[in-house]
Formats: structure tokens, sequence, C-alpha cells
């Protein structure tokens, strides 16, 4: 047998083809799942370790790794002719499928992580609400009953300045002073409040 006859030949420049290898990978590249089925049982373990070695995660990441590099190969696959050529691509096609899922899980667990604070703000705000609303209910029961209906008239039916006044036996300018100074007795209860905590 001639030298250069059987599975490989010389290209110009001397590179060995291999017969093989461009068979395979050219038949991939028009879309034959026979071929892809072939290159899928050939690869998987040599993939799957390389998966491993990279990342040093679990199985099934390493799996889904697997999974999306040959995703890749079904997709842009183009004819290769040397087996050297192939196992370079396949690493750079395993590598980028690895990164791309280290990437992706990132995102997820960031995403996570700030709903996790979101949800735990969103909790002591909730807290602090309730809070303020017992600080609240407390002041108001230790107000007469007079301003008690006041407040109630003005903020809780919305009534004007001269209803609330008429319903309590004043004029409107009387009521919006009387409301003014409750108003600020409550707040100065509250600033006293944030002072001593």
């Amino acid at each position: 047998m001639p030298e250069g006859a059987g599975d490989t030949n010389l290209r110009s420049g001397d590179t060995p083809v291999d017969r093989g290898v461009a068979a395979l990978t050219g038949a991939i590249a028009r879309g034959d799942q026979a071929a892809l089925a072939t290159f899928y049982e050939t690869w998987f373990d040599r993939c799957f370790h390389l998966a491993r070695s990279l990342t040093r995660r679990d199985e099934s990441f390493c799996l889904d790794t697997v999974q999306d590099a040959m995703l890749r190969v079904a997709r842009s696959m183009k004819q290769i002719d040397s087996a050297p050529e192939l196992e370079r691509w396949m690493a750079r096609v395993v590598h980028t499928a690895a990164l791309d899922l280290l990437r992706k899980e990132s995102r997820r667990v960031a995403r996570e992580r700030r709903r996790s604070a979101d949800a735990t703000h969103l909790g002591e705000q909730q807290v602090s609400i309730d809070e303020r609303v017992h600080w609240l209910r407390d002041q108001l029961a230790s107000l007469g009953a007079e301003d008690r209906n006041m407040l109630a008239l003005r903020f809780v039916q919305d009534r004007t300045l001269e209803e609330t006044g008429k319903a309590v036996g004043m004029t409107g300018d009387a009521a919006h002073g009387k409301l003014r100074r409750v108003l600020e007795q409550l707040r100065a209860a509250g600033v006293k409040e944030l002072d001593d905590e």
C-alpha cells in the first residue's frame, strides 16, 4: 500500500488528513443525525472528564456542560480534517459551555440573593410599620375624647375645618389651631420616641 493511503493522506504543507475524522465531522456539519449519535457516543466520556477537570463541579453540572457542548456541536460543527484539530476544537467547545453555565449559575445565585435581601428588607419595613401603627394607636388612646373626635372627623371622615369645628362647637379657625396643637404633640412624642431608641 503506498504511503498516505488508508485512513490518512497528506494535504499541501504535509499536514495529515484523517479521513475518518473528516467524514464524521463533515456528516455532522451536513445535519446527519446518525453521525451526531456516533460522535456523542465517542466523545461523551472525554467531554465529561474535561468538564470535571475544568470546573471541579458535581456530576449534574458536568452532565449539563456535556449536553450544552453537544448541542453546540450539532449547531456549529464544520468539517475538521485531523484528530488533533478536533481535540482542540472540542476542548474550546466544552470550555465555553462550562463558562457559560458557570456565568448563568452566578447570575441566578445573585438574583436569589437580591430577592432574599429584598424580602428581608420588606419584612423589616413591615415590622417597622407595624410598630409605628401600634405606637400611634397608643398615642391616640392617650388623647382626650374631643381631640380624638376632631382627628377622626378631619382625617378619617375627610371633613373640612369648618365642618370639624361646627361638629365640636367651635369655628373652623379654632378647630384648625386645636388640630395643629394635637398634631404637634403627636409629632413631639414621635421624635422623643426616636431619640429614646
